[in-house]
């Protein structure tokens, strides 16, 4: 009678020493990405972008994301944040720019509210159009629902659809 107790017992404390193990401390994370792309987001990340100077140069500078359904437009230029949807367009000042890791956070306000912007250097697919961009975003509108996207240095031009 003890015997399948003792080894349900210990195939739990396997099951959960596997489980911590997997949330190393050291290993990178996005929660917010993830719970966009879990909540139904519109990201098809594939791999991570190459760490590395390249990166950090293209994620602290000016930087356009775009998101599908709802459709939105965020570009980050110097101290301003220009939001543009399909009926709406507004101007907010940037007034967090951080960047930790492989992922830049920046929010801005207006009379408005305040918009956040994630940006996490990791390749992403439009869902649309499937054009390849060098990074993944996430973009929240006073406080709603993450709205997952694609992002690119404001350098680069649009890329197009793949061949």
């Amino acid at each position: 009678m003890r015997t399948p107790l003792l080894a349900a017992n210990l195939c739990l404390t396997a099951i959960l020493c596997l489980a911590l193990a997997a949330c190393r401390k050291d290993a990178p994370q996005d929660a917010s990405a993830d719970a966009a792309v879990a909540a139904g987001g519109e990201v098809a990340a594939t791999t991570p972008a190459s760490a590395g100077t390249a990166a950090d140069t293209a994620l602290q500078g000016d930087v356009i994301a775009s998101t599908n359904e709802p459709f939105w437009h965020a570009q980050a230029s110097g101290p301003v944040l220009t939001l543009r949807g399909i009926e709406s367009e507004r101007q907010l000042a940037i007034s967090t720019n951080d960047v930790a890791g492989d992922t830049r956070t920046l929010r801005a306000s207006d009379a408005n509210g305040l918009v956040e912007l994630k940006i996490v250097a990791r390749e992403c697919q439009d869902t649309m159009a499937g054009a390849s961009f060098p990074y993944t975003a996430v973009l929240v509108i006073d406080g709603g629902t993450p709205v997952s996207g694609c992002a690119r240095p404001a350098s680069m031009p649009p890329p197009g659809e793949p061949q």
